[in-house]
């Protein structure tokens, strides 16, 4: 597995998208960081016995699922990705001038901003 992640990091852009790691054994040791007595749930198998692929495929589709809760616990309480969370809406802006607003993830967007404005949260 080292080598498959030593392979993947050292692929043009890759450096752009996974900017921490910068061989396999990063990647090895964050995996091996994140506890595993969380409960995530088993895996489980579904069919869809009334759809099919096509006309040409007629198998019924099977697909598997994790309890959805059980599952956004598990990766919410992983310390590995706790520097990464961002639950505070934020305005960010490119360098140029005039200033031009980015949006490139959620908590960037006007939907975050405004759905925290009309929540009420008590902690």
């Amino acid at each position: 597995m080292k080598t498959y992640y030593d392979n993947v990091l050292k692929e043009e852009n890759t450096a752009l998208r996974f900017p921490s790691f910068k061989n396999g054994d990063c990647v090895q040791k964050l995996v091996a960081s994140m506890p595993d007595d969380l409960p995530l749930g088993e895996w489980e198998l579904h069919t869809l016995e009334d759809m099919k692929w096509n006309d040409n495929h007629q198998c019924h589709i099977n697909y598997w699922s994790r309890h959805i809760i059980k599952s956004m616990r598990w990766l919410m309480g992983q310390p590995a990705y706790a520097e990464h969370r961002i639950y505070a809406p934020q305005r960010c802006f490119n360098s140029d001038t005039p200033l031009k607003r980015l949006y490139t993830e959620m908590h960037t967007a006007d939907w975050w901003w405004e759905t925290q404005e009309t929540r009420d949260i008590r902690v």
